[in-house]
């Protein structure tokens, strides 16, 4: 059931279930920012027959590594010591080391061309340094080679815009940058431009709003979100993680940009919102966990949302936004768990796979979960492996893998 509020749609929700551990190519979407001409090619580049999947992996010293899903072959790229946090959009690695972020080029894209995909390779390197203190929030575009990247820090209220076609080239360049007060907050590529958070001031509650290319704020591109966590480009607009529920800001067809609302239900509580958004790059189904009791499924472009319940905590979640509506959880048990909305049950479960990990908080704060179309991913730090799940195949391990980088952080680009 959909309502007009404020400007905003405010949608209903249903509730699934999904339980513990067990005892032992989706086609491009139709809709997608349009893109150059280029189709993202750039010059050294070779284009592929297909994704070129990595997984990256980083070691407690910064050594960093990547290795090919397909030949198994690994290569080296410049080390990323000091690491706190890790971050990419398919592409680019970000490496947030509390005093600003360090960024490597994979050399490995894919392009979305609308109705398929161009794939490239190119030789990785080192672009270089963004400035800033205290953690970053990055949000990527929908395009490596267009467009830009947004770095947000939270301590300071400072925001970079990033170009991507200088970050293509190996350099670091602004598109402009924004100073606002230390909050919670986001700079998100939106556009030609970006979203930008603001904090609630006097009788003016928490908001955000666009500023087209040259960083000018646009009148009338105004929209109330409290304590944005997190953003993410879907098929269908950015998803922004507000108090209210899920922001989804997109351009229109005469130019313009819109702003929806999928509200959270009634009665829930604040522990239970969504933090961190995860997916499937270019899909427009997104993931969060909902506290203690499962996760959230939200549908930017039908401004749905879904609670999948679960018997154990999850620590991360990510929707594969494919025709079976595959949700791939990691519960708190070390346990990989696959939910199919369509079937509305749990298609699969693994064993508990992060038993050493586990018993290291140190540890348990690098794990990651990524997928692609086929496969998700699972980092075991204690372990030194990562885990291939075949998630339509009832959680099956497909492989376990040993990178001569160990998975301290671990990410995968190509995507």
């Amino acid at each position: 059931m959909k309502s007009k509020i404020n400007g905003f749609t405010a949608v209903l929700l249903s509730g699934l279930l999904l339980t513990g551990c067990a005892s032992t190519p989706s086609a491009p979407d139709e809709e997608s920012s349009a893109e150059p001409a280029d189709h993202g090619a750039i010059e050294g580049a070779q284009e592929m027959a297909e994704a070129p999947l990595h997984l990256v992996t980083i070691d407690a010293t910064g050594k960093t590594g990547m290795s090919d899903l397909l030949s198994g072959e690994e290569t080296d790229l410049s080390s990323l010591p000091n690491i706190k946090n890790l971050d990419t959009d398919g592409r680019y690695i970000f490496a947030d080391t509390n005093k600003g972020v360090d960024i490597v080029d994979s050399g490995m894209w894919s392009w979305n061309h609308t109705d398929h995909f161009h794939y490239y390779r190119a030789a990785a390197q080192e672009v270089g340094h963004v400035t800033g203190q205290g953690p970053v929030r990055i949000i990527g575009g929908p395009l490596s080679t267009a467009g830009s990247t947004g770095v947000f820090f939270p301590e300071t209220g400072k925001g970079i815009l990033l170009n991507n076609a200088e970050l293509a080239q190996g350099r670091v360049a602004e598109q402009f940058s924004t100073e606002t007060t230390a909050h919670q907050g986001i700079l998100a590529p939106l556009g030609e431009g970006a979203i930008q958070s603001e904090p609630a001031s006097g009788s003016t509650p928490a908001q955000v709003y666009y500023l087209d290319a040259q960083g000018q704020r646009v009148d009338g591109s105004t929209a109330e979100c409290a304590n944005p966590t997190d953003a993410t480009q879907t098929a269908a607009g950015l998803a922004i993680a507000c108090e209210q529920g899920i922001v989804v800001a997109s351009e229109t067809e005469a130019g313009g940009l819109e702003f929806a609302l999928v509200k959270y239900p009634k009665g829930t509580s604040e522990d239970e919102l969504a933090v961190d958004l995860d997916h499937r790059k270019s899909r427009p189904v997104v993931a969060a966990v909902a506290g203690d009791r499962g996760a959230w499924v939200i549908n930017t472009r039908d401004l749905t949302i879904n609670r999948v319940m679960t018997d154990q905590k999850l620590l991360k979640v990510v929707a594969v936004g494919d025709t079976e509506g595959h949700v791939v959880a990691l519960d708190d048990q070390g346990c990989v768990q696959v939910y199919s909305t369509n079937a509305d049950k749990v298609i699969g479960t693994t064993e508990t796979l992060l038993k050493k990990t586990l018993k290291d908080p140190v540890a348990m704060d690098s794990v990651n979960l990524v997928l692609d179309a086929q496969r998700a991913y699972v980092s075991a730090p204690a372990e030194e492996q990562v885990y291939e799940i075949d998630f339509a195949d009832s959680a099956r391990i497909a492989r376990t893998l040993t990178p001569s980088v160990a998975p301290t952080w671990m990410t995968q680009v190509g995507n």
